[in-house]
């Protein structure tokens, strides 16, 4: 066996070390400002005027206390779940069957679905129809209107993923499985469904984090200030409080911590589901 050249060890140092350096750039770039949100919500309201990366000179805990009691948070934060997790299971459910439908049963319908659906991808959103609409079948300002609204932009997005992981399945899956007299639906729920696993936690992650950072749709669809999500709450509080960056950020920190903590929790399973479909086994 022939010996490795030790001329490529030092080009792969440098190619390491150039990685790290960039990733390491990357993660400031990130950090640094999400770093600073938390050191001047920590602070009195004369030491957060500067907004620097000093320590508090005394940590002021009770800003968190004041958001939670004059912002509304605790029942933006009861819209927020409710209307996050409403959307991730709905755009799940729905994406899931119709990618099923359109990969198990090509053809020029299905094929025209899928493209007029890939169409969203691109096309923007228009939100004086969509107010209309809703006005006109009696959902306007309604949370079922925003989270319809909601699933409905994430639906082109996550079809397509879930489309190229099901295609990668075999077909003698569902012919076992009609074989033995499972219709349609048990051979989607029982069977083909738990095996979207990997796919599922990513679309899981991508849409509750957009439907928890969602802004416009709450701002345009949703007039009565009490179905507020916590985005909402944080620019109403911002207007309240504009010359007090402590509370300001304490109230960012606290719409932040949950979206934060559900992606570090799953964060690997994002590239492994984008990629899971992606080679055939």
């Amino acid at each position: 066996m022939t010996p490795r050249s030790p001329r490529r060890r030092p080009g792969r140092i440098l190619g390491r070390t150039a990685t790290y350096a960039l990733a390491a750039l990357v993660a400031l770039v990130f950090l640094a400002p999400l770093y600073l949100v938390l050191l001047t919500s920590l602070k009195s309201s004369n030491e957060a005027q500067t907004m620097s990366f000093a320590l508090p000179r005394s940590w002021q805990i009770d800003n968190y206390l004041t958001v939670i009691k004059t912002g509304d948070a605790l029942q933006a934060l009861l819209n927020s779940v409710l209307i996050s997790v409403a959307v991730t299971a709905g755009t799940i459910l729905v994406c899931s069957l119709a990618a099923f439908v359109i990969a198990r049963r090509p053809g020029r319908v299905t094929g025209g679905v899928y493209s007029y659906l890939l169409t969203g991808l691109i096309a923007p959103f228009a939100f004086i129809p969509a107010i209309r609409l809703l006005q006109e079948i009696g959902l306007g300002g309604s949370y079922t209107g925003l989270i319809l609204t909601d699933i409905a932009v994430q639906i082109p997005f996550i079809t397509l993923i879930y489309v190229g992981f099901i295609r990668q399945l075999p077909r003698e899956i569902d012919e076992a499985a009609l074989l033995d007299g499972a219709g349609s639906l048990r051979l989607f729920f029982t069977i083909i469904f738990p095996l979207l696993r990997p796919v599922s936690s990513t679309a899981l992650i991508l849409v509750f984090t957009y439907a928890w950072n969602e802004f416009q749709n709450v701002l345009f669809l949703i007039p009565d200030a009490d179905r507020w999500t916590l985005p909402m709450s944080v620019f109403t509080f911002q207007t309240t409080h504009s010359y007090d960056y402590s509370l300001v950020c304490a109230n960012l920190v606290l719409t932040m911590l949950p979206v934060v903590a559900v992606y570090l929790a799953a964060q690997k399973y994002i590239v492994s589901g984008m990629v899971a479909g992606a080679v055939k086994a």
